[in-house]
C-alpha cells in the first residue's frame, strides 16, 4: 500500500482539523496514511520534532508517498527534507498555511523557526503544492507566498478568514483532497506511472 504522512502543527494533535478525514478519504486510493504525533505541541522542541518525523518516515519515502503538512509542520518537515540522506522524489508535497521565516504574531515559535536550517535545492517532489489563506490571521499569505517563490511554485489561495483549523469550520478539507486526487489521476510518462 502507498504511503501518505500528515505532519501538524503548533498547538495541534494528530485528530486536529481535518487530518482523520483526509486519512480516511485517502484510503479509496490506497493510501495508508499515517498522521505523525509530535510531541509538546504548545511548546514545540525542533530536535524533537525532527526526531519524531525521521522515526515515522525513514526508510518509508518512495516515488508513490505522499506529505501533507500544516502551518509550523510546513518549515518542520522542509527542514527534514532538506537533509542529504532523505528520499527526495516524492509523489506529492502538500504544504498548508506555510512558511519559513518568523511570525510577528507568534514570537514564541522564534527560536524553533530559528533552529531550522531549510535547504530549499534538496526539496525535490513531483509535485509540490501550497495552499494558503487570503485572510489566514495566524500565518499571513504574503509569508506563503515567499515560501511559495522558494519552492519555485505559486501558492493557490482561498478566500478563507482562518487557518484551515477545526475552529473555523475545517473538519473536512475537499479543496486540498481535490489537489491530491488530481495528481493521482495524472500520468506522467516522464517518470513511468
Amino acid at each position: 500500500m502507498k504511503k501518505m504522512f500528515i505532519i501538524h502543527g503548533y498547538q495541534a494533535h494528530t485528530n486536529s482539523h481535518w487530518f482523520e478525514w483526509l486519512a480516511t478519504q485517502m484510503k479509496s486510493y490506497h493510501y495508508q496514511t499515517e498522521i505523525v504525533y509530535l510531541p509538546n505541541t504548545h511548546n514545540p522542541d525542533l530536535d524533537a520534532w525532527d526526531t519524531a518525523i525521521q522515526n515515522n518516515l525513514k526508510n518509508n519515502l518512495d516515488s508513490d508517498s505522499i506529505i501533507i503538512a500544516h502551518s509550523l509542520g510546513v518549515i518542520s518537515i522542509l527542514n527534514y527534507l532538506s537533509k542529504e540522506d532523505v528520499f527526495s522524489n516524492i509523489k506529492g508535497l502538500f504544504l498548508i498555511s506555510g512558511f519559513n521565516e518568523r511570525l510577528h504574531n507568534l514570537p514564541e515559535l522564534d527560536q524553533f523557526i530559528n533552529q531550522t536550517h531549510v535547504q530549499f535545492k534538496n526539496i525535490n517532489a513531483q509535485h509540490i503544492v501550497t495552499i494558503g489563506g487570503d485572510n489566514d490571521p495566524i500565518v499571513d499569505i504574503n509569508a506563503t507566498n515567499r515560501l511559495s517563490q522558494h519552492l519555485n511554485t505559486t501558492t493557490l489561495e482561498l478566500q478563507h478568514d482562518g487557518h484551515f483549523q477545526d475552529s473555523d469550520g475545517y473538519r473536512s478539507f475537499e479543496f486540498l483532497k481535490n489537489q491530491i486526487t488530481s495528481i493521482l489521476n495524472t500520468k506522467n510518462s516522464e517518470i513511468g506511472i
